[in-house]
């Protein structure tokens, strides 16, 4: 069976893959070092090693003192790696979740988990991270005829618990750019969504969170998907982006989908109310409710 690729998996290797090509080291070079003097048993392929440097091979702890002794690594990031190596396989919360949801979605909260840092831009719905039980329920249960009714509580469940991570020591901040349209549909009802708005007052004094309306007045909109962009706390990791589209969720990692998206971002940001004027533009709608 093969190995699942996990988040942190994914980070170890890419952070693997950044040091090789900053000592400008082919694979096969990289290889060469950690063999040399190796007995046959104990060498690493340049097979495993490409499986590695995409999150699909896990590496012994005696084999990754080689790689990052080849790579000339601080003792420092020797620890860090050591650490993503240790929990690459570490089972977490949200495995429970696996029968309800796509390996996709179940991923999109595992990064959440790593990450430091979160930027959404989103034109349906409010972003998940901040959705009150109520609205997220309104929302699994739209149009979803697929859904049952057991299947809208344990995702909403999840859906709450992704949200924990905001109030974690070490997590700097989410930053949520949404459309003037998301803040005035009427989801779940009038008290469904006036207790959704309420709680987008109050999220902001309570958490690191920074949240910025896109006025209708701003004209056309910089982007049609709904994304998360993440960041991580090495700087070798990388960004991540989790986009959300009426036909799929993807997760994408790749420096040309992380720079669309993060300029789409940054034209909404730049295009948003501050946010102060979001929060007086939150309370104005909260008050045209029936």
């Amino acid at each position: 069976m093969a190995l699942r690729k996990t988040v942190r998996s994914r980070r170890l290797g890419k952070q693997l893959r950044r040091l090789r090509e900053e000592a400008r080291l082919s694979q096969d070079d990289l290889v060469g070092r950690v063999n040399e003097d190796q007995p046959k048993q104990r060498r690493l392929s340049t097979t495993h090693l490409s499986r590695l440097e995409t999150g699909l091979a896990r590496i012994t702890p005696e084999q990754l003192d080689r790689v990052a002794e080849a790579l000339n690594v601080d003792a420092e990031h020797r620890k860090t790696l050591d650490e993503l190596r240790h929990r690459a396989d570490e089972r977490g919360w949200w495995q429970e979740y696996a029968d309800i949801v796509s390996q996709d979605v179940e991923m999109l909260v595992e990064i959440g988990e790593d990450a430091i840092t979160a930027r959404s831009y989103d034109n349906a719905f409010i972003q998940g991270l901040l959705q009150t039980r109520s609205y997220a329920e309104a929302v699994i249960g739209s149009g979803r005829a697929f859904v049952s009714p057991i299947s809208v509580d344990r995702m909403a469940d999840m859906r709450l618990r992704r949200q924990e991570r905001l109030a974690d020591p070490d997590f700097e901040g989410l930053t949520a750019v949404m459309s003037e349209s998301v803040i005035r549909t009427v989801v779940g009802g009038p008290d469904v969504m006036r207790e959704q708005l309420q709680y987008l007052t109050e999220v902001v004094q309570q958490l690191p969170v920074t949240i910025h309306v896109l006025p209708f007045s701003a004209g056309a909109l910089p982007g049609s998907d709904n994304f998360v962009l993440f960041g991580f706390p090495h700087e070798l990791d990388g960004d991540v982006v989790y986009v959300d589209s009426d036909t799929a969720q993807r997760i994408y990692e790749d420096r040309l989908a992380v720079r669309q998206c993060t300029y789409t971002f940054d034209a909404a940001l730049a295009l948003a109310l501050p946010a102060r004027e979001s929060q007086d533009l939150i309370r104005s709608v909260m008050k045209e409710l029936p």
